[in-house]
């Protein structure tokens, strides 16, 4: 029997395989799904390292706008000259922001600290943050007086910049301010 006729009994019967054009076709389409599915891949890879990029800016920040405010509500001024207290323990009580009235010289320069000038107790709080840290290598904190700083809210200004995305900002007043004659 000639073989063209077995091939052709065979194929009739539905025995033969793949004929070379299908399995070029079959070939082709299962590069392109894979091709299609690295690509896939590859994005959602890159979509998860900007997200936990982005976590790790947010919680970068968010650590040091604690510790800033932190900073904020153990600034003292009990001996007329303002700075921050021991961080470790309690914030300090009612009694340790300000001196006694009766303390007439530290009450006095208190009383100075808390008129609006180039010393009054914002500027002491924003010199002590530092004008502009680097909290992260790719953060920069920046700390300086609120164009509306005046004597009755000492505000400051704390703005964090990371190198994509928004900036982060809030505006503080030193708790002792609220001590002020």
């Amino acid at each position: 029997m000639p073989l063209t006729r077995l091939n052709a009994k065979k194929h009739r019967n539905g025995e033969a395989g793949f004929s070379v054009a299908e399995a070029i076709v079959s070939a082709g389409l299962l590069t392109v799904s894979s091709v299609a599915l690295i690509s896939v891949f590859t994005s959602s890879v890159e979509s998860v390292k900007k997200i936990n990029n982005r976590d790790a800016v947010f919680a970068a920040i968010n650590a040091d706008l604690a510790e800033t405010q932190r900073l904020n509500d153990y600034y003292t001024c009990l001996t007329g000259s303002c700075s921050v207290t021991s961080l470790v323990g309690s914030p300090p009580t009612k009694y340790m922001y300000a001196p006694n009235p009766d303390n007439s010289v530290a009450y006095a320069t208190f009383a100075a600290l808390c008129k609006n000038t180039p010393t009054n107790l914002s500027q002491g709080l924003v010199d002590e943050l530092g004008a502009s840290t680097t909290i992260t290598p790719n953060i920069t904190r920046t700390a300086k007086l609120h164009p509306n700083n005046d004597s009755s809210s000492h505000l400051y200004i704390v703005e964090w910049s990371p190198p994509e995305g928004a900036k982060t900002q809030i505006i503080l007043s030193p708790t002792v301010s609220q001590w002020c004659p």
